[in-house]
């Protein structure tokens, strides 16, 4: 009867919608309504119905178990609106185990079953359904007696199955004695029969039921008003004669205007994406790749519109990229490009969509939400690979990365694809599951722990129906709507009341009505066949929905609330999108990045739903006001209408969108801490609360030059912590510090810079991982901070949270600090170290930890040493290099990957003049001003344009004129010229380049025009610049306070730090106490400073902190010039013999 459902099917879609409006695209769904859109889809893939129908009786329809069932179909015309839902009752009686019907015979029969084969027989004589269709209408259908009958259909599949039967209850009216039906002409009629020829005709004008049937189609049916009403279909036959008159009872029900609009949404990591039920593409949160798409890398906390095209069908997200598809059958990808996922021949990130390569029949698309690899379908039925391949889990064969789409073997059947992490899995047509990739806690379910690089069948099941792959754990549902999972079960995330790991699937509980289910890292979400919503797993931030953050772990699925309309889930790294029936999207989870879409940056512990997002007009008539040296006002005008949430702004000392970020109300901003004589430039976004407009450029503006001066003279940046020291010789620390790396005596973070103590003889800084070391200028030396593997060098592994001198010498005379190793020169020429020494990095020839210094060899010619995580690099006098120490990336260069214990020489070059190590990389420049690289090189650190490691020391570039190196902790590298200009390359992920993105270079990158620059310094995401004018900027990561502005929001360009003022006392007047004088006080002119004994320097701030001017005194009376100085308040800080320091308040008239 599977032609009888067809006709049922054709019937009732051209019953949807009235004249001139044509089928679009049709879903057919079983008992259940799962939500417009989020049926069996069925497309006209070129816009003729006769296609689609085609397609849907190729595709076959699954049918569900024995007994009475509700069959629907729904369509969407071709102006993109879907119609009511058409239901009819169906009796099936499944006698086989076949459930996919792909017809290859048919028989009918009326009443009473004589058995499979034994119906009047309706042949497909080539396979095509069209031509068993047409057949089955010329031969006609004979009909028994006048009243009630049953008419049965029986399919026979392609396989040689015979199907269920389909049974219809019919009234026959027999008007004539004729029982052989050829179609001629029809007619149909609601409720009251207007007698033989008076129906509403459709007329097949050649005979042929094609196209009368696209007759039918294209003039559609009026529908009669909401409610239960009775269909009737009347044919005449090629002798003139009318047949009976077939009856059908159907529930109309004219759709309302959904309160949603969401067709189809994908959870990334740490960012999310939707597409429309117009066809628009939304993104939101993180975009430091780009993986937004819309040509930047800031992130949004709301959904926002990606270009203008409307044709696209679905969308997926992986680790920082999205791949997506149009309608037609185009493939589109934007991102992140290390592993060359984009597909595009490339490993450089794109941050727009850009279309990968110009096949038109990609059909379904998959990516793991934490992976870098892709899996896809055409509509061959082909398989498709590309990306990242270290697991095999592009199923070639090989662990070799594609950068393009790969064909994966030869099979023509594939039908679903899903994705975990670093795992595939794949549904043929014959419903067999396969699965290849990383394997270490059974994830692919085929019974061991064996990575696989070729697709291998799991188990012998051939009812298999979705599929997706979590962090290390699988889960699928089977077409009899039983839930499976296997893999890693910690935090319970299986769902089978256990934490045990499962290498085949194994079935979770007993209920047969699960829709849907979506993996995220350590959790599960699932939707069932009632629309009801389970959760189970790990419930950091509160992604499981339950009210709470409590962590607990449910082993077992756990409803969610009690709504019974969500029809589809998408669960990433730790936050969740729900899509309910009426196109609501719904969030929960973590929302750090904006990646629930809500507005916001607040974690979410119950589903929240997110209004639907409109276009949101830009602001017009852009200017800028009130430019000094410092400062500037950026103003607009309001949009038509206004938005709701206000407007979103950026500014940056680079052209590319990006740089630092705010929020207002208004309509005007003032910019504030800007530097001097440089060019800004500024954008504004409309924000409408469901949604964030596009970037329109406001223009640029050049602050004002500047004589005066600040007051850095060193800096040092750590992992998340800063020192600093002022020209005055105070020490000046901010940051993470729960170790005591700030050394102001507690374990408090600080974002502003806080003196540390009172010397004023500090010379020079460096900084570890979470310690610090400083040196004075009478040649003893401080560490402060962590010290779990002895690298304070006390003597002790406590850590200390003021400075505290390490031993008693004098002659210290440079010293570095790596991750939890340190080393340190005398003036001697000996070199010492202590600390951590796991690879060999004290150069003792052990891996045994020192804690207090102890010398590396006999040798004393050592003139510079310098540090990377767990390596040592030094230069001799002779300027020879050596290294030891971790090599795990060939950061040695001696050509290996082998540790080191003690110094071993790097070629045979006498001509190195400074060297640096990072974390997995190492720079050196030569006497001759090149610049040379090795080691690690994923994030292009090295920056010789590639990403291939080097094992010995590589020129980078040709340039001779460079004068100073540093190699970053998080993949990045700074240096100057002796031009006085600075470049950057390497990993850009917090903004630490400082050109306003987050865009990976991998070649040296000018930054700026200043030709000022004289210190550098750099972190694990931070670099700071010193120039000879004492103004200290940072960039980069701010999450602990360590730029020192105040805030706790990243720099992605270089921000001036202020110049801070003594902690210590303010003192009004003179007092009698100390002797100190400074008068006349208010002044005018000149200001005189005595002390009874001699004072060494006095310093000159403005109330903004801000240095004037330092003199030296060397005497117990001086005198300053103000004259020339603008009026307001000082600080006249006076530093004097026996560690005297005061600071007093000075009024200028």
């Amino acid at each position: 009867m599977k032609n009888y459902i067809y006709s049922i099917i054709a019937l009732l879609m051209v019953m949807l919608c009235p004249a001139q409006v044509f089928v679009s695209q049709a879903e057919y769904f079983w008992d259940t309504d799962p939500g417009t859109g989020n049926g069996i889809a069925v497309l006209a893939s070129d816009g003729s119905f006769n296609s689609a129908f085609e397609q849907l009786t190729k595709t076959g329809i699954t049918t569900p178990g024995n007994g009475l069932h509700k069959f629907s179909i729904r369509i969407k015309d071709n102006t993109g609106v879907w119609g009511p839902v058409f239901t009819n009752v169906i009796n099936v009686q499944q006698n086989t185990t076949s459930t996919i019907l792909a017809l290859s015979q048919a028989e009918y029969f009326w009443d009473t079953d004589p058995g499979a084969g034994n119906g009047t027989p309706v042949l497909a004589t080539d396979g095509s359904f069209d031509s068993a269709f047409e057949q089955l209408t010329r031969t006609g259908i004979t009909t028994p007696g006048n009243g009630l009958h049953k008419l049965s259909v029986r399919i026979k599949d392609n396989t040689g199955v015979w199907g269920p039967v389909f049974t219809n209850v019919i009234n026959v009216e027999q008007p004539v004695t004729s029982t052989i039906l050829a179609l001629s002409q029809a007619e149909y009629f609601w409720d009251t029969d207007p007698g033989a020829g008076n129906g509403t005709s459709v007329l097949a004008a050649d005979g042929n039921f094609d196209s009368t049937y696209e007759q039918l189609v294209k003039t559609g049916i009026a529908l009669p008003a909401n409610g239960l009403h009775v269909f009737n279909i009347r044919i005449k036959d090629n002798s003139g004669v009318w047949g009976p008159v077939f009856k059908n009872v159907i529930n109309i029900e004219t759709p309302t205007t959904p309160s949603g609009c969401w067709q189809e949404l994908s959870v990334g990591y740490y960012f999310s994406a939707g597409i429309k039920a117009d066809g628009t593409l939304w993104t939101w949160g993180s975009n430091q790749y780009g993986q937004l798409g819309d040509g930047t890398t800031i992130g949004r906390t709301a959904p926002m519109q990606i270009g203008t095209a409307n044709n696209w069908s679905k969308v997926v997200t992986g680790d920082s990229f999205t791949v997506a598809l149009k309608t037609d059958g185009t493939l589109w990808a934007w991102g992140s490009n290390f592993w060359g996922q984009l597909g595009d021949g490339t490993t450089i990130d794109k941050l727009s969509p850009i279309q990968i390569g110009t096949a038109t029949n990609w059909k379904s698309i998959s990516a793991g939400s934490s992976s870098a690899n892709m899996v896809a379908l055409k509509t061959d039925g082909t398989l498709w690979a590309w990306g990242n391949n270290q697991y095999g889990q592009l199923g070639d064969g090989t662990t070799i990365g594609r950068n393009v789409p790969t064909k994966i073997g030869t099979a023509t059947n594939w039908v679903t694809i899903g994705s975990g992490d670093v795992f595939t899995f794949a549904i043929k047509s014959n419903g067999t599951l396969w699965a290849w990739g990383y394997n270490a806690n059974g994830q692919l379910g085929d019974g061991t722990t064996t990575n696989r690089n070729v697709p291998t069948q799991i188990g012998t099941g051939t009812n298999w129906k979705t599929v997706d792959g979590g962090n290390t754990h699988t889960a699928a549902v089977k077409t009899d709507g039983t839930l499976w999972a296997w893999g890693s079960n910690y935090n319970g995330k299986l769902g089978d009341g256990t934490t045990t790991n499962r290498v085949i699937p194994t079935q979770i509980g007993t209920a047969a009505n699960w829709l849907n289910v979506s993996l995220g890292s350590y959790f599960t979400v699932a939707t069932r066949t009632d629309g009801t919503l389970w959760a189970w797993g790990n419930n950091f931030f509160g992604v499981l929905g339950n009210g709470t953050n409590v962590s607990t772990d449910a082993t077992s699925p756990v409803q969610v609330g009690s709504s019974s309309d969500n029809v589809s889930v998408s669960a990433g790294f730790y936050h969740v999108l729900v899509k309910n029936t009426d196109g609501v999207m719904k969030a929960c989870g973590l929302n750090g990045d904006g990646q629930l879409g809500d507005g916001t940056n607040i974690n979410k512990n119950t589903y929240t739903s997110i209004s639907c997002s409109l276009n949101c007009a830009p602001p017009v008539q852009f200017s800028t006001t009130n430019i000094t040296a410092s400062s500037a006002t950026i103003n607009w005008t309001a949009s038509t209408p206004a938005p709701n949430s206000g407007y979103l702004y950026l500014y940056s000392t680079h052209s590319p969108i990006g740089g630092v970020q705010g929020a207002t109300s208004s309509k005007t901003v003032d910019l504030t801490n800007l530097l001097p004589d440089t060019t800004y430039y500024w954008w504004v976004a409309s924000n409408c609360g469901s949604s964030q407009g596009n970037w329109t450029l406001g223009g640029s503006f050049k602050t004002l030059p500047t004589t005066v001066t600040n007051c850095w003279k060193s800096v040092a940046i750590g992992n998340l912590h800063s020192l600093g020291i002022k020209t005055d010789g105070t020490l000046w620390s901010w940051g993470y510090n729960s170790y005591g790396q700030l050394g102001d005596g507690t374990v408090s973070n600080r974002n502003t810079p806080k003196q540390i103590g009172t010397a004023t003889d500090w010379v020079s800084i460096t900084t570890g991982e979470n310690y610090s070391l400083a040196l004075k200028s009478n040649g003893t030396l401080w560490a402060w901070g962590k010290n779990t593997n002895g690298q304070i060098g006390d003597g002790t592994t406590n850590s200390k949270t003021t400075p505290t001198q390490i031993g008693t010498a004098t002659d210290w005379v440079g010293m570095t600090a790596g991750d939890g190793h340190t080393l340190a020169l005398k003036s001697n020429g000996t070199l010492w170290a202590w600390g951590s020494n796991s690879y060999g990095q004290l150069g003792d020839g052990t891996t045994i930890n020192k804690n207090i210094p102890i010398q590396v060899g006999s040798a004393t010619d050592w003139r510079s040493v310098e540090s990377g995580r767990g390596s040592t690099l030094a230069i001799k006098t002779n300027g020879t290099l050596w290294t030891w120490g971790s090599n795990f990336s060939a950061e040695l260069g001696d050509g290996t990957t082998n540790h080191r214990s003690t110094p071993m020489q790097i070629g045979t070059d006498t001509n190195w003049s400074s060297v640096d190590g990072g974390s997995s990389h190492s720079l050196g420049i030569k006497t001759d001003g090149t610049i040379w690289g090795w080691g690690a090189n994923n994030s292009g650190q090295l920056g010789d344009g590639s990403t291939i490691y080097k094992f010995v020391p590589t020129q980078i570039g040709v340039s001779s004129n460079w004068s100073s190196i540093n190699a970053g902790q998080g993949g990045s590298s700074v240096a100057l010229k002796t031009d006085g200009t600075l470049w950057v390359w390497g990993s850009n992920s917090s903004g630490e380049l400082g050109d306003g993105t987050t865009i990976t270079q991998y070649t040296p990158m000018l930054m700026g025009n200043p030709t000022n620059r004289k210190v550098i310094a750099i972190g694990m995401n931070n670099i700071a610049v010193i120039g000879t004018d004492g103004f200290l900027t940072i960039s980069g990561s701010n999450q602990m306070g360590q730029i020192g502005d105040g805030t706790y929001t990243h720099k992605k360009i270089f921000t001036p730090l202020a110049c801070p003022t003594s902690t210590l006392s303010v003192t009004e007047v003179t007092t009698k106490a100390d002797q100190l004088k400074v008068y006349p006080n208010p002044v005018q002119d000149i200001l005189t400073v005595s002390l009874d004994q001699k004072i060494l320097l006095v310093t000159v701030y403005n109330a903004a902190g801000q240095l004037i001017l330092t003199k030296a005194i060397n005497d117990t009376k001086g005198t300053i010039d103000f004259s020339a100085l603008p009026s307001g308040v000082y600080m006249v800080k006076v530093n004097a013999a026996n560690d005297f320091v005061k600071t007093v308040k000075v009024i200028k008239r």
